[in-house]
């Protein structure tokens, strides 16, 4: 399959009489061929209405959607050398498993003998042999989900689409489709464009992630990039779990700033940005970044909370006036706390990450 090179330019959608609603509010992406890239973000983003406009179900109010070099503005969904997968499947529910997959060739007048070879490729690629006389209700919702991808691939794009798809299954389902979907990606080497709101699922298909706000880019990255060095208070609340502790700069020298913890002076290296004597700041780090133990550390600590999981203990510490979150992985390899423990806490000054507190 041929794979392409996707631009978002300044890409602006508005709803309304008068453009009141600004739902896509200068997006500017680049898309490379090959990559798999997920839009992410909360119910409201403009994430959806993005991936319509470059399905071109909408038409953007300005900017420009490119393809490889050639603007696509003006071009009708049925001439764009796309295919979407939905949330829905959208299947024919009168078709059989055959017909749904093959519908797209039949429209563009393929012969019988080409329809057939191409549908039984795809049809192996997705693990459908043998189902073609299906009807769509006689299949699992992962089997549709299938017969709803190789209907998108036998059209052979240069630009795959999602569209939430995998949130009408269950998790353990979810999983599995997500490591096809995955394998099949590589496999093909086709770009795709992805949506949704589980970054678990942005985080495990994902070359990179882009995470939108209000209508906007917030932040581009890998998944490690996003998670680890988030640009702003949003990303790094809404990706994965934080603890946020206000903080002040107490100076700033020789690459290295120092800081205020819990009445004493933290240093780190110095990230990007201004962070001059005085400024308000957050440091955030992850739950996981945490260590806890009965003997000795930096910090003493009350269990306020314990939450066995099997594979990790989730722990509520309070320290200082403060709560802090904890995640401990394979608990059965230490201790494990009860409310009500005592216990003492390190927090690595390698772990933690500065946001102005301005942002928030």
């Amino acid at each position: 399959m041929k794979s392409a090179t996707l631009v978002l330019d300044n890409l602006v959608k508005t709803f309304g009489h008068q453009g009141e609603v600004r739902a896509v509010n200068g997006m500017n992406l680049e898309i490379h061929q090959g990559e798999f890239v997920t839009l992410l973000g909360p119910s409201g983003c403009g994430k959806t209405t993005t991936l319509r406009l470059i399905a071109g179900f909408e038409f953007p109010t300005a900017g420009q959607i490119l393809l490889n070099g050639e603007s696509l503005n003006d071009v009708p969904p049925n001439k764009r050398p796309m295919a979407m997968v939905f949330q829905n499947y959208a299947l024919f529910p009168h078709m059989s498993v055959f017909d749904n997959v093959s519908y797209g060739l039949k429209i563009k007048r393929q012969s019988t003998d080409l329809i057939r070879e191409n549908v039984e490729i795809v049809m192996q690629l997705m693990n459908l042999v043998g189902m073609g006389d299906r009807m769509p209700h006689q299949l699992s919702g992962g089997q549709q989900q299938r017969v709803a991808l190789a209907r998108a691939l036998v059209m052979q794009p240069q630009v795959l689409l999602f569209d939430e798809p995998l949130s009408n299954l269950d998790a353990k389902l979810r999983e599995q489709m997500r490591i096809e979907i995955r394998r099949l990606q590589q496999r093909l080497g086709i770009t795709t464009v992805y949506v949704t709101h589980d970054q678990a699922e942005a985080m495990s298909l994902s070359d990179r992630i882009a995470v939108m706000r209000d209508g906007q880019l917030e932040q581009i990255g890998t998944p490690s990039e996003i998670y680890q060095h988030p640009v702003s208070l949003f990303v790094a609340d809404f990706i994965g779990r934080a603890n946020f502790i206000e903080s002040s700069v107490q100076s700033r020298t020789d690459g290295q700033l120092t800081l205020e913890l819990f009445g004493r002076s933290l240093t780190l290296l110095a990230p990007q940005g201004e962070f001059f004597a005085g400024a308000p700041v957050y440091l955030v780090i992850r739950p996981e970044a945490v260590r806890v133990n009965r003997q000795a550390g930096s910090w003493t600590g009350e269990v306020k909370q314990a939450v066995y999981l099997g594979s990790t203990v989730e722990y509520e510490i309070e320290t200082h006036d403060h709560f802090i979150s904890v995640v401990v992985y394979n608990p059965q390899e230490g201790d494990i706390f009860e409310e009500g423990d005592q216990m003492f806490l390190d927090l690595p000054s390698t772990a933690f990450h500065v946001l102005p507190r301005r942002t928030g």
